[in-house]
């Protein structure tokens, strides 16, 4: 069967030299019409989405001298997001620094423009060959799940969950695609603290769960100045939805990124019982007064009654004092302690005021802490790391 092929290129003159290339090729046809690749390349634009229908084994991107970033950015979406499409770059040979970039941001093959039907052929039986010797099949690789849970309203689930989203962000890969965060709190307030205002939200992503993919995500997700993505809390309550109805869905969004922070603040429903069960860490929000530990006591018991998932404690607005025993908190609330968060209560409170997170900028001693969170769950644990985990963890082994 001929190789289907979609092409992507700036200009008409290139898109209709392509397009008279790829028929000539015995293995090849043109799976669509050739589609424009913009000056700047968004994960929103409309053109991945046709991109998609017509559902490529193979795409073409010609690369511009002297405007490459578009198509580089292209191939390294292309690369994440449908890894099993071949990735043939064309440009001119020179400077021989640009095939070097468009073979770092994925592209199988850099072919000569204007393109020589035969040295296509010959690229198209290269990626045949090399996908037959791979025919072992593979599963998509899942990304990481964070759930962020408080044991009661007001104990800082979302102070938590923001600030270490945008820790794990700045530690990403250059590569690698955008944290999302998403506000799963009864009413969110991530938004808040972020200083943004969405024009979609989780009450939006609900109604689209069916055909969540990246790019549906990129769209009903807002991005913060840093980069991070974030889907809205909704602003009334959620219709009722069954925990196996949620789990399609975030099964969905989690073979869309690599890795996801959930907001569940106070949440205690079906959707907080589906992201428990795929969570690969589950940070349990408390504080070391009674009230916070006899709920989180009660809440453990009610999420999770056979004690299957592995809750780690995080202590927020923790001040060391000889009357705090770990000990006696695990105890009672059944959990291991996995972190302390200081007390900066007035310093926390400011930056809400300004929708400006203490990690996103500072070097205050809450900031550091947040840091080093990030880093104990990626498994890139840094100097001053206090005690750390690895990422990877049974989630259904009890300590």
């Amino acid at each position: 069967m001929p190789v289907k092929v979609t092409l992507f290129a700036s200009d008409e003159a290139t898109r209709r030299q392509l397009a008279e290339a790829v028929p000539t090729v015995v293995d090849a046809m043109l799976a669509g019409p050739a589609l424009e690749l913009p000056e700047q390349f968004v994960h929103t634009d409309p053109k991945l989405r046709q991109l998609q229908s017509q559902n490529p084994e193979a795409v073409i991107i010609a690369i511009a001298a002297d405007a490459p970033e578009a198509a580089l950015s292209l191939a390294i979406w292309l690369r994440t997001q449908m890894p099993a499409v071949s990735v043939i770059a064309c440009g001119p040979m020179h400077p021989p620094q640009l095939i070097v970039r468009a073979m770092q941001a994925g592209a199988a093959e850099y072919l000569e423009l204007p393109l020589r039907p035969e040295a296509l052929a010959e690229a198209l039986q290269r990626q045949s060959e090399t996908q037959a010797a791979d025919a072992a099949p593979e599963r998509p690789r899942r990304g990481k799940l964070i759930a962020v849970a408080g044991v009661r309203g007001g104990c800082g689930a979302t102070t938590v969950a923001v600030n270490l989203a945008l820790a794990m962000h700045a530690m990403r890969r250059q590569a690698d695609q955008s944290v999302v965060l998403v506000d799963a709190a009864p009413l969110g307030h991530a938004a808040l603290q972020l200083n943004l205002k969405p024009m979609f939200n989780l009450v939006d992503l609900l109604a689209n769960a069916s055909r969540l993919d990246a790019v549906m995500l990129g769209s009903l997700s807002t991005r913060h100045g840093c980069g991070l993505d974030l889907v809205g809390g909704p602003a009334h309550p959620l219709l009722p939805m069954s925990a196996e109805a949620h789990g399609e869905w975030l099964d969905r969004l989690l073979l869309a990124v690599p890795m996801a922070v959930v907001d569940l603040s106070a949440r205690w429903d079906d959707l907080t019982r589906a992201v428990l069960e795929r969570a690969d860490r589950i940070l349990f929000i408390a504080q070391t007064d009674m009230v916070s530990l006899w709920s989180a006591a009660k809440v453990r018991q009610f999420l999770d009654p056979e004690r299957r998932l592995r809750f780690e404690i995080v202590l927020n607005r923790y001040s060391a004092t000889p009357e705090v025993d770990a000990a006696g908190l695990e105890a009672i609330t059944g959990a291991p302690v996995f972190w302390k968060l200081p007390n900066a209560h007035a310093l926390v409170c400011a930056a809400i005021e300004r929708g400006q997170p203490p990690v996103e900028k500072g070097d205050s001693e809450l900031a550091t802490s947040f840091r080093e969170l990030a880093a104990a769950l990626l498994g890139r644990p840094q100097k001053r790391q206090r005690a750390w985990l690895p990422f990877f963890r049974s989630r259904h082994v009890e300590a």
